[in-house]
């Protein structure tokens, strides 16, 4: 799948207005192009595109890094706890609160039922029943409203905290 510019940080339920940003580190885009709203990792000081199995060292891109482009430092999101992020699924479910997710790609989630590789929980209210519909099943859906885990995120790495 070729990857998409997305805005893909909505909100902070804590109250934040904006995301937290910091510029990080990026190969040149002909060795590596990076859409806005990819999910990153960093590898070996460089940023690359996340991959399945992958749940440390995360971030968001916040910018996207041509392939004519050279090295340089790009505008990244550090996710944050409460901060929602709303990610393209693999399959289309009807996502309940708290359900897990893995990286299956930089743009795309997958369901993980035992929990294996999780980097994110579904936290959105968007396929859920509204109450003047009458019903309590949720709506088979492609995208997820998700909250990253605070120790897959990047963020960990800079702060140290654990």
């Amino acid at each position: 799948m070729a990857a998409v510019n997305r805005q893909t940080w909505l909100r902070h339920d804590g109250g934040d207005n904006k995301p937290l940003r910091v510029l990080l580190p990026a190969a040149a885009g002909s060795t590596r192009a990076i859409k806005k709203g990819e999910i990153l990792a960093m590898d070996t000081g460089t940023l690359v595109p996340a991959v399945s199995g992958k749940t440390t060292l995360l971030c968001v891109a916040d910018q996207e890094q041509k392939a004519a482009d050279v090295a340089r430092n790009l505008w990244c999101i550090l996710p944050r706890e409460l901060d929602v992020f709303r990610y393209e699924l693999s399959a289309a479910r009807a996502v309940a609160f708290g359900e897990q997710f893995a990286i299956s790609d930089s743009e795309t989630l997958a369901y993980t039922a035992a929990g294996t590789n999780k980097v994110a929980r579904a936290c959105g209210n968007a396929n859920r029943p509204k109450p003047e519909e009458k019903s309590t099943t949720n709506r088979s859906v492609l995208y997820a409203e998700v909250y990253f885990d605070p120790q897959a995120s990047y963020l960990v790495a800079l702060t140290g905290a654990s």
